[in-house]
């Protein structure tokens, strides 16, 4: 009797050990699944071309409610394929480049859909260093958004501060054929900025 008894006393033990780290693994794989979530949303959300394998279009606006002009570089790309080109446009910082000055907006640009939708971020930028044979305004290449004085003669002067990269998931933070509103704005802190992203789904998903 006493030795089936310590036989099951360490039974009950082992078995509780066992649950207990069982309960540790799950507690620290919940981020993972619900990043697992957004990566499959991300990768099987319809990319909102009319015919298979086409794609759709990405409208952008962008407000400028610094007072400086903002240089920078966005797109859209995807992912998962590193010979990917991404499809990209800079506002750069000379008068003869596409501009955004303090307390202007842009026109409505237009982008193909891509799987991220990126301004300034590491991806973004490795890939169109990486992969694009075209003209690039390495200045507009930043890590995020930089923000410049502009001086008499139309050109940037002096940088002032910036705003961390955006990176957002086609799936998770928007869907193809929608209007992405990008307002740059200031915050309390001198010289630091922020990205605020709005979403304006199209017509067909409301």
């Amino acid at each position: 009797m006493t030795l089936v008894f310590e036989i099951s006393n360490l039974k009950w033990r082992i078995d509780r050990r066992t649950a207990k780290t069982r309960a540790a693994i799950l507690l620290m794989c919940l981020p993972a699944l619900c990043g697992c979530s957004d990566f499959f949303r991300n990768q099987s959300a319809p990319l909102g071309g009319d015919q298979a394998g086409g794609r759709g279009t990405l409208r952008v606006l962008f407000i400028n409610n610094t007072p400086q002009r903002a240089v920078f570089t966005y797109g859209t790309y995807d992912q998962g394929d590193p010979g990917f080109q991404p499809d990209f446009e800079q506002f750069g910082p000379l008068v003869s480049d596409l501009n955004l000055d303090g307390d202007s907006s842009s026109a409505i640009r237009s982008v193909s859909c891509g799987r991220v939708f990126a301004i300034g971020s590491d991806g973004l930028r490795a890939l169109i260093a990486e992969n694009v044979d075209a003209t690039v305004i390495d200045e507009a290449l930043v890590d995020g958004v930089a923000f410049f004085d502009v001086t008499a003669d139309g050109n940037a002067g002096n940088r002032v501060g910036a705003a961390e990269p955006l990176e957002a998931l086609l799936g998770v933070d928007f869907a193809c054929n929608g209007l992405l509103v990008i307002r740059l704005e200031p915050t309390a802190t001198l010289n630091e900025f922020r990205i605020d992203f709005q979403v304006i789904p199209s017509a067909s998903d409301r």
